[in-house]
């Protein structure tokens, strides 16, 4: 079993800048963030960007938002990538990951992640493993047996005793998922083994078979958006962008 560290911090609600694709320089990541309510009437144009298989799994989600949700993000991190690698969206090819986690060829040393939640999608792009987790804040599921199961007894302490429980609650739950998707991990059942408090921490992950360090940021989006950011490089200079 791995010893695995991660150095969690809260950050300032942040200033997205406008839509220009730049070269990745160093160790900076850029996280994306895509409005679906403005994006809505491309979504003929962007299908066109997906491959078959890609329409079929989109076909499969039962609400429309859930289709319209994973049509954009997919599209447009086909569109990112295109311009990233100076390449035509016709050329850029998806592949499945561990735990169905959607990457390219490692040939390109370019990593990215995609999440949604309610008006938001969201894609972080960097030059090592990342992932990326956006969570509506509100209190409809959460549970005592859910907390137990997800939260180290540390973390359940300072939700129960904060003043904005539902937000703390989905600060851990961002950082955890943020953890998982970064390390390729799908959901495992050591989440209340392991903290993600502020600051750094040390801690065994069985599914990590060498010693890795993570950095991750979190942050709230519109007041009613938890955010979090977990990457194997430092995330010292992050670059919020709007599509």
């Amino acid at each position: 079993m791995s010893m695995t560290s991660i150095n969690c911090e809260q950050i300032a609600p942040p200033v997205w800048a406008s839509n220009t694709v730049q070269n990745l320089q160093g160790q900076e990541v850029h996280l994306w963030r895509i409005n679906i309510d403005l994006s809505f009437h491309n979504l003929s144009a962007l299908q066109e960007f997906l491959s078959p298989e890609e329409l079929q799994k989109a076909s499969n989600y039962l609400r429309e938002q859930d289709r319209t949700r994973f049509i954009i993000g997919h599209a447009c991190a086909k569109d990112l990538i295109a311009r990233y690698l100076n390449i035509e969206v016709a050329q850029v090819s998806l592949n499945i990951g561990t735990n169905g986690k959607p990457c390219i060829s490692p040939v390109h040393k370019l990593y990215f992640n995609i999440s949604h939640s309610g008006d938001w999608v969201l894609i972080a792009f960097g030059p090592e493993e990342l992932g990326v987790d956006i969570e509506k804040i509100t209190g409809d599921f959460i549970t005592d047996i859910l907390m137990e199961q997800c939260f180290h007894r540390q973390e359940i302490k300072v939700i129960k005793e904060s003043g904005d429980s539902t937000t703390d609650f989905f600060k851990f739950w961002t950082r955890k998922e943020a953890f998982l998707k970064a390390t390729s991990n799908g959901m495992v059942d050591e989440l209340n083994q392991f903290t993600c408090m502020e600051e750094a921490q040390e801690f065994e992950f069985p599914s990590l078979s060498i010693k890795e360090h993570w950095d991750l940021k979190s942050f709230l989006m519109d007041q009613i958006y938890a955010v979090s950011l977990c990457a194997a490089n430092p995330l010292n200079t992050i670059r919020f962008l709007n599509y």
